[in-house]
């Protein structure tokens, strides 16, 4: 017969084990995914979602920029700018109807960030700079489709996450007409909303600066 001290020493144990073995649970993927939502009422019909998964270790104030935009509903009823078949689709503020006036600094390796070593590759996310300013990233962003295409990006952009789904979505995308002077799709492919997972962390608003120009309009 098993006595009552005995059965609360098994008990004991047995939380203790329970306890050591959440302790070796992988806690450290908890980066923030972001998951934008494709509105398929637009003249496209492109609909569905896809998602990011963000690394504030690599980019800190501009994954903070980001997590910003979301929640400030920048990314809601956003449009792709851009597409290059196979290559990369770019999503921004067309007509600058939003005509956000932040900017923050560029962490890329050319700009003196030596921070962010995350190489352009198949389903890399990078944010868009305006007319080479390296200090001009404000918001817009874009995806690559391929490793070749990323190379020359490498250290000349800051990479802020990748896809984690939906890259095939992208890919769908990037085959859109389009204008042949600007990429433009003839099509309307345009977000519902963007919505974050922030599992359980908390991020402090972006150090930002003023922006002096707009793409092709000049302060």
């Amino acid at each position: 017969m098993i006595r009552k001290s005995a059965v609360s020493v098994l008990i004991l144990i047995s939380v203790i084990v329970s306890l050591a073995l959440s302790g070796c649970t992988d806690m450290s993927n908890r980066n923030p995914v972001v998951t934008f939502n494709l509105d398929p009422t637009t003249s496209s019909g492109v609909g569905g979602s896809f998602s990011i998964e963000l690394f504030p270790d690599k980019a800190p104030n501009s994954v903070n920029y980001f997590i910003q935009l979301v929640s400030e509903g920048y990314y809601n009823k956003i449009n792709v700018s851009q597409v290059n078949s196979g290559v990369s689709v770019v999503f921004g503020d067309l007509g600058y109807a939003k005509l956000n006036n932040r900017v923050i600094k560029g962490e890329f390796a050319e700009n003196g960030f030596t921070g962010n070593d995350v190489e352009f590759k198949r389903g890399t996310v990078g944010l868009v700079l305006d007319e080479g300013d390296p200090d001009s990233n404000y918001g817009d962003f874009f995806i690559v489709l391929s490793d070749e295409a990323g190379k020359e990006l490498n250290g000349r952009f800051c990479a802020v996450g990748k896809i984690t789904e939906g890259i095939e979505l992208i890919d769908e995308i990037s085959l859109a007409k389009f204008y042949p002077g600007n990429h433009q799709p003839v099509y309307s492919i345009r977000t519902i909303n963007a919505v974050v997972d922030l599992k359980g962390r908390s991020y402090p608003d972006a150090k930002t600066q003023e922006r002096t120009n707009y793409p092709g309009i000049h302060g």
